[in-house]
């Protein structure tokens, strides 16, 4: 039922209160988790604290709220932040706050009985993305994933099996996507050959990456020809190869779902499949190949991407030192 905008009795922190009760219920309703609903109501409860902290603001209307007035809120939240921490808020949590607070004047505007819109361009309000190094494996425990792997393989000879270690084996040595990974054929496998400079054998692989665009990147041979093989074998050229554990068309979902098992089963802390790519990244870092050569291979197309997967390396930084 549409509730009314603001009571004339109210003050605008009184409003937001109002309204805030009713999202936050809204929210459970659409079986958002526990710790989503707390990150929004953070938020939402940070600008009712704005607001109620300076009675001019108080005395405002809905529709005296505008992108000057969300502006103003971030730089009252950051100087509060660095009061108590002594630091800035993360541009990441801001970004994050933005997204939020539009979701909540977003819901605002469709349950008000008086059909109120309001007049806040919110891509005008911008925060700079931080460069954070993304979140990898290290090799001990990529040594760990590929070892229960290969144990599972010759415990089962399964095609979940083969599932399993042959996708994980692709965004490990070749960068895929979950949602590129899933869509594999045996088509998109070129013929095998020797490189005449590694004299090391690679298998090129034509991928549909975003944008509908085709890349063909080498693959190594050796590292994936048993799971290639049993693949190659058992399924059509023009089918996609890869099933769930009840036999339905391989989702990200699917993966996220079986490498978290494996996650838990191994007692890892870093879970995911994008982590996988991530590492694909990072690896190709730490052995000190170019930047633009790394942004190829992972298919960005902006640069800037690329150096947020291969961030700053402690290894990498203490050898440029050591040859001074």
């Amino acid at each position: 039922m549409a509730e009314i905008l603001k009571k004339p009795t109210e003050t605008l922190s009184d409003a937001f209160l109002r309204w805030s009760l009713h999202f936050n219920e809204n929210l459970e309703l659409d079986r958002k988790d526990e710790k989503t609903i707390e990150s929004y109501m953070n938020t939402v409860n940070k600008l009712i604290e704005y607001v109620s902290s300076d009675k001019t603001l108080d005395k405002l209307s809905f529709e005296e709220l505008d992108t000057k007035f969300i502006k103003k809120f971030f730089y009252w939240r950051d100087t509060e932040h660095h009061k108590k921490t002594g630091v800035d808020l993360k541009n990441s949590t801001k970004q994050n706050d933005k997204k939020i607070l539009t979701i909540f004047f977003e819901f605002i505007e469709e349950d008000n009985k008086d059909k109120f819109e309001f007049f806040i361009k919110w891509k005008n309000i911008k925060h700079k993305k931080e460069l954070v190094e993304k979140d990898h494996y290290p090799p001990i425990l990529v040594k760990q994933i590929l070892d229960y792997l290969e144990e599972n393989l010759k415990k089962n000879r399964d095609e979940f099996s083969y599932m399993l270690s042959f996708t994980f084996k692709l965004a490990l040595f070749g960068g895929l996507r979950a949602t590129e990974i899933c869509s594999i054929k045996n088509s998109v496998f070129g013929k095998q050959y020797v490189s005449k400079e590694t004299k090391k054998k690679f298998i090129p692989i034509t991928i549909l990456g975003k944008g509908k665009t085709k890349y063909t990147n080498p693959l190594p041979y050796e590292y994936i020809k048993n799971e290639l093989n049993f693949f190659k074998r058992n399924k059509d050229d023009k089918e996609l190869i890869f099933l769930s554990k009840t036999g339905l068309p391989l989702t990200r979902l699917h993966l996220y779902r079986y490498f978290e098992n494996i996650s838990n089963e191994l007692r890892l802390s870093k879970k995911g499949v994008h982590i996988i790519r991530h590492t694909f990244g990072s690896n190709l870092s730490e052995l000190g190949i170019d930047i633009r050569n790394i942004q190829i291979l992972l298919r960005h197309a902006n640069i800037s991407t690329t150096t947020i997967y291969t961030a700053r390396s402690q290894s990498r930084m203490e050898d440029a030192i050591s040859k001074l």
